[in-house]
Parts: structure tokens; C-alpha cells; sequence
């Protein structure tokens, strides 16, 4: 498995050329949920920064990450919810946002929308789960910080994602190196019905 990083875009007509035989995994959650960490212990690496204070990715970064037979782009996104900016650089990300979904939707094999296991699915996260179903993408829901959260907390928070309809949700803990082999195994499959 080897990864690398290749860019951080802050304007849409900056995203790297569509390969044809790389395909786009997608990381995105609110601030501070974890998608640093997962793309680290995912890759065995420590290629994405982790930090404490929440909104540190402010731009879309991407990694080639060459897996078993797969090569794919890892995509951190910048996390919605608590970053810190003034408006106009928060509309400038949500901007960036929507029109990386709609300018890559054809070459996105798979969205990872992370929920935090103790805090549960906020109002964001349904929405984008939403909009990811309006336009067609496919996505998987990846509980982080497991080891944080009691059974209660898990319990609660799969409630609500069966409530909306999600049927399958991984489990997992950067800490506790939880999850990682259903993950992949979620990944490959849809990685072979894009192909």
C-alpha cells in the first residue's frame, strides 16, 4: 500500500485531471470528526495533518493511494460545522464543496460520510447524506472515535441512522485500530461495481 499526497485545491478549476483508471474515495464530515485520522490509519501513514482545533482542512486534499489491485485519489474534505472563518471564506467553502460533488460526480466511486459515535448524525449529516442521494453518489456511513463513545451512545446513534435509512454503518476507532478491514472491504466493493 502506498500513498501520497498530491495537492490542496482551493478553486474548483485546480482539481487534478480525471484519470480513467482512478477512481475517487471521498472523506467527509463535520469539523473535527475524524477524517484526518481515518485517512491516516487507513493508509498506515501519517500523511494527513491532524490537529485539535476543528476546521483545519479549509481546502479539498488529495492522495493518490495505490491499494492491493485499486489506485484511487483519497479526497479529505474541508469538515462543515464549526470551522472558524469569517462568511465570506465559509460561502467560498461551501461553494468549493458543492461544486467538487457536482464536477466529480462521475468519478466518484464512493463518499465516506464519517459521524462522530459519542456526538451522533447531526442536521448536517443527514443533509449531505441527502443531497449525496439526490445526486446519485454512492456513500457509506463510517462511525469514528468508537472508543470514546459507551454502547448507549452507539446504540442511539445507529437508531437514528436506521431511522433514515441507512443500512449499513462501519464501526471504527483510529485509537483502538478498529474497523479498518471492514472498511477496505467496503471500498473494494464498490471499487468493482464502478469497474
Amino acid at each position: 500500500m502506498t500513498v501520497k499526497f498530491l495537492k490542496s485545491v482551493y478553486k474548483i478549476e485546480d482539481l487534478p485531471p480525471i484519470e480513467e483508471n482512478r477512481k475517487e474515495i471521498v472523506f467527509v464530515g463535520r469539523s473535527n470528526v475524524g477524517k484526518s485520522s481515518l485517512l491516516n490509519y487507513l493508509t498506515n501513514s501519517s500523511i494527513a495533518k491532524v490537529g485539535k482545533t476543528p476546521g483545519r482542512t479549509r481546502a479539498i486534499n488529495y492522495f493518490k493511494w495505490d491499494f492491493e489491485k485499486n489506485k484511487v485519489y483519497l479526497v479529505d474534505l474541508p469538515g462543515y460545522g464549526f470551522a472558524r472563518g469569517d462568511r465570506k471564506e465559509i460561502e467560498n467553502w461551501k461553494r468549493l464543496m458543492e461544486d467538487y460533488f457536482t464536477t466529480r460526480r462521475d468519478n466518484i466511486a464512493l463518499v465516506l460520510v464519517l459521524v462522530d459515535a459519542k456526538v451522533g448524525p447531526t442536521e448536517q449529516d443527514f443533509q449531505m447524506m441527502e443531497w449525496l442521494q439526490y445526486l446519485g453518489i454512492p456513500y457509506a456511513v463510517v462511525l469514528t472515535k468508537t472508543d470514546k463513545a459507551n454502547q448507549k451512545d452507539i446504540g442511539q446513534t445507529l437508531k437514528k441512522l436506521r431511522e433514515f435509512g441507512v443500512a449499513e454503518v462501519v464501526q471504527t476507532s483510529s485509537k483502538d485500530r478498529k474497523g479498518k478491514q471492514q472498511l477496505l472491504k467496503v471500498i473494494n466493493q464498490h471499487l468493482r461495481e464502478e469497474s
